[in-house]
């Protein structure tokens, strides 16, 4: 197996999470070798909640985590802190699954809210529901959607339409959004900083800056020795995107800048009860306040420049705030858009790989069934049971990848221009879907 980790994945941008919660002390790589039940590769969100479940089932079991860098240095800490499941995914989860796993799945992940506050920490958890607002007339029929698909399951409390005239937050383009009740936003590397402490105070052993060079049934080898385990999960995501049994996501990148305090922000713009805001472009534009009054606009596009843009057009009130810090890094995007859990055919590897942008919330998901799946336990679940379309192999995964991202990006521009895309770019955007792939959010 190739190596699992590189910095090109992690970005080259410090995200400023990391600064308003630093790191705590790193721990000492691993030298040797050494014995265990279960070896973790990746410390990141998915990989300590994978530990969490199995330590909270299983007290006293020999855990080891290996990660390449430092808790929080990756793709958990660098993203926007959105904690959401997936009631926001509803109607495409109905198109995957049909309606009553499209529930299942949007009614597993409920339990993450407790699970954050079960850690005792401030991570900055604020529960201020999730709202996609459209921006232009072609996002309206996404939100109308949105609210038909829960009214029909049976469960409209799910999804509410808001008018503009009764939204938290104000700008001019807002035209109608659909609230989801299960939104809340975090600061991501306080979570992720809890979550490592709290795995350690349970009997966990974490080695940082080791990197995992290897993965053979039994046996994780690092740069400075290999751990001997029975149960191996890998839980490096993007990370693993050439691994050849995670070949069903391919690796985009998300940007964000952040502003600096913005001490009159409900007088500019309102926005009270902090809620997590996307709008509905494909590569949509996702926003949210922080506890101390700075704003955050992040575009799945990966430019920063596009992410700053948004966040003038979209709240002009803020048009003299100072942008403070950027940063981007890489998200791995599964062919069908939802994340999948498995166990390499024959042997005792467990994987999980494929959030699509959607991980802080999801990643408690998959390490308790990642931990059902080291344990021999029930992992009943559509992340588990479904076989995502395998990509194809490189260079043409990351060549494709680029072409649809340029074709998706002109569309998005002409609608919300209500200029008629190009005829190029729209055919480039269905090819994809020719052959089982789906990389549209709407």
């Amino acid at each position: 197996m190739k190596r699992l980790h590189g910095g090109a994945v992690h970005g080259s941008t410090q995200p400023w999470w990391t600064e308003e919660a630093p790191l705590d002390e790193a721990s000492a790589p691993l030298r040797g070798e050494v014995e265990a039940d279960v070896a973790i590769v990746g410390g990141g969100l998915a990989g300590l909640w994978t530990a969490r479940s199995l330590l909270e089932r299983k007290p006293g079991l020999r855990v080891v985590i290996v990660e390449a860098l430092r808790c929080g240095e990756g793709a958990s800490a660098r993203n926007g802190g959105f904690l959401h499941g997936y009631w926001s995914s509803l109607p495409r989860l109905v198109e995957l699954l049909g309606p009553e796993r499209a529930l299942e799945l949007a009614r597993s992940g409920d339990g993450v809210f407790d699970a954050v506050r079960e850690l005792g920490e401030d991570v900055w958890l604020r529960e201020g529901g999730m709202l996609m607002v459209s921006t232009c007339s072609a996002h309206d029929a996404a939100v109308h959607r949105a609210i038909a698909v829960a009214d029909r399951l049976g469960v409209p409390e799910q999804a509410e339409f808001v008018p503009p005239e009764e939204a938290s937050i104000r700008f001019p383009a807002f035209r109608g959004a659909v609230r989801w009740r299960d939104g809340a936003t975090v600061q991501p590397a306080r979570l992720v900083r809890a979550l490592r402490r709290a795995v350690i105070a349970a009997g966990a052993t974490v080695h940082e800056h080791t990197t995992a060079t290897g993965v053979r049934p039994g046996r994780v080898v690092t740069t400075g020795g290999a751990v001997r385990a029975p149960e191996i999960v890998l839980a490096t995501n993007a990370a693993a995107a050439h691994w050849p049994a995670a070949r069903r996501a391919a690796v985009f990148r998300s940007a964000i800048v952040l502003t600096e305090p913005v001490p009159d922000l409900a007088a500019r713009v309102g926005w009270e009860d902090g809620a997590a805001v996307i709008d509905g472009r494909t590569y949509l534009d996702y926003f949210r306040p922080t506890n101390d009054g700075r704003v955050l606009m992040g575009s799945a596009s990966g430019e920063p420049a596009r992410a700053e843009q948004a966040l003038r057009t979209l709240l002009p009130a803020l048009g003299d705030v100072r942008i403070s810090h950027r940063w981007e890094g890489a998200i791995d995007v599964s062919s069908d858009r939802f994340p999948f859990v498995a166990t390499v055919p024959g042997t005792r590897v467990h994987y999980t790989a494929g959030f699509t942008g959607n991980g802080v919330g999801p990643a408690w998901l998959a390490g308790g069934l990642l931990a059902s799946l080291v344990l021999g336990e029930d992992a009943s679940s559509p992340l588990v049971s479904r076989k995502p379309a395998l990509l194809p192999p490189e260079p043409l995964r990351s060549l494709g990848a680029r072409l649809v991202r340029t074709a998706l990006l002109a569309i998005d521009d002409a609608e919300c221009s209500g200029r008629r895309a190009p005829i190029a770019a729209r055919t480039i955007a269905r090819l994809p879907e020719l052959v089982g792939l789906r990389v549209a959010s709407r």
